[in-house]
Formats: C-alpha cells, sequence, structure tokens
C-alpha cells in the first residue's frame, strides 16, 4: 500500500510539474491502406489534452513536419485512427510549383495540445508506401532531369 501512494504522488507531482504528455500516448502505429496511410494509437490519461495533431514529414525532408488532420481527444484510455488519404501528393516544402515528392516513405508523429498551451510531442513511426513499377519508373525519369 504505502508503494501505491509513493507511486500515485510521483504521478501527480509530474502532472502538476507539466512534465511530458506524450507518455500519455501508449501505442502509435502506421501503416500502408489503400491509396494512403493509416495511423492509430492508444491513449493513457489524458488530463489536460485538448487535441492531437497529426503530422507528416517525407523521405527528403525528414525533419520538417507539416499538419495533416486533427484529432479531438475523447478521454481517457480512448482509441484513434486516422486515415492520410494521399500522402503522395505533398509537395516538397519550400518548393514552389508542381514538384512532389518522389519517395514513399513517410515519417508521422502526434503534436499533443493541452488545454494549458503548452504542446509535446509523441515518438515518431516511418511508414513505407507500396507504389507501383510504373509510378517508380515514371519517378526515376523525372529526377533525370531536375
Amino acid at each position: 500500500m504505502k508503494s501505491l501512494l509513493i507511486v500515485a504522488a510521483i504521478v501527480a507531482l509530474g502532472v502538476i510539474a507539466g512534465f511530458d504528455y506524450a507518455a500519455g500516448v501508449d501505442t502509435f502505429t502506421a501503416r500502408p491502406d489503400g491509396d494512403g496511410i493509416t495511423l492509430e494509437w492508444h491513449s493513457e490519461v489524458e488530463t489536460g489534452i485538448t487535441n492531437y495533431m497529426v503530422q507528416r514529414s517525407n523521405a527528403q525532408t525528414p525533419d520538417n513536419f507539416e499538419n495533416v488532420g486533427t484529432v479531438t481527444a475523447t478521454g481517457n484510455y480512448s482509441y484513434y485512427k486516422f486515415h492520410d488519404s494521399n500522402p503522395s501528393a505533398a509537395g516538397l516544402a519550400g518548393q514552389s510549383g508542381g514538384a512532389h515528392i518522389l519517395s514513399d516513405a513517410f515519417r508521422y508523429r502526434l503534436e499533443i495540445n493541452l488545454s494549458s498551451g503548452d504542446i509535446s510531442y509523441s515518438q515518431t513511426v516511418s511508414v513505407t508506401k507500396p507504389s507501383s513499377g510504373v509510378r517508380r519508373t515514371w519517378g526515376m525519369i523525372k529526377e533525370m532531369f531536375h
């Protein structure tokens, strides 16, 4: 009983001190699904969490994440599912015009927004979307002329 109280006190101190809420995301996975990528995660304690911003980056700019959607927090121990319907249409960061990525490798993370205005991030997950041979060949031809 004494050890249970100590653990509860440590958790309470973590919440009061504003420690990283990324621990509130129990699992976070990404998998190819038809024309896009499906992300799934389970939450633990969501005290103070207002929403999750789904963010994506690609192989050419792995640390340049862009927002692709928002999911409202529904409460402790919840299951979430988000479908990024067309990640291959994303343009290269910092380029204008019709430049599009040539890789089907993506990285995703969750930006965890708190009612206090603080932000935390989940771990990053990587996923590769299978592409057709025609698309790969066309991508290689385009790459030769850029």
